[in-house]
């Protein structure tokens, strides 16, 4: 067979295979994209750096470590460096659930430091030291919401 006879038998191929309006093509990746709609399309979009909930515990471990500059308090050396620790911990936690391409178990990690953020200043003794107390359960519990926010929009996918 020529090559002219091979291009216009690639041109019928062509020809047959174009829909007509209204007919989808049988071939191609659009067949197998689902559609997805409302909640569970903002769940799916959430990838490796881009839930918001990573992100703002990230912040929030940010937050702890500044708080005893904010509030002048770094004279309390107890109080203020597990301030400083914790909070390096809870960014570097979030950090590391940003960095993964899904959520999973290891979400779990911030919200335990946070449980231990909110339990530190009565197991350390500065519960008297209010302005890091108060930060400290403040942030503690806002860290607790946004990785439970995420464990919510999981089941909601799941269930969608």
């Amino acid at each position: 067979m020529s090559e002219q006879g091979l291009a216009e038998g690639a041109r019928d191929l062509v020809l047959d295979s174009a829909a007509e309006p209204g007919v989808r093509p049988p071939g191609g990746r659009a067949h197998r994209i689902p559609k997805i709609r409302g909640r569970a399309q903002e769940v799916a979009a959430m990838t490796t750096w881009r839930r918001w909930q990573d992100w703002v515990v990230v912040g929030l471990g940010v937050i702890t470590v500044l708080t005893p500059f904010v509030f002048g308090e770094t004279a309390q050396t107890v109080a203020a460096s597990s301030a400083y620790v914790l909070g390096v911990l809870i960014a570097l936690a979030g950090l590391l659930n940003a960095a993964m391409s899904k959520a999973g178990g290891l979400e779990l990690i911030p919200a335990v430091l946070a449980v231990v953020l909110f339990v530190s200043p009565f197991a350390f003794g500065f519960t008297g030291v209010t302005a890091l107390a108060w930060s400290a359960y403040i942030i503690a519990i806002l860290v607790v919401l946004a990785v439970g926010s995420l464990f919510v929009m999981q089941t909601r996918r799941a269930t969608a």
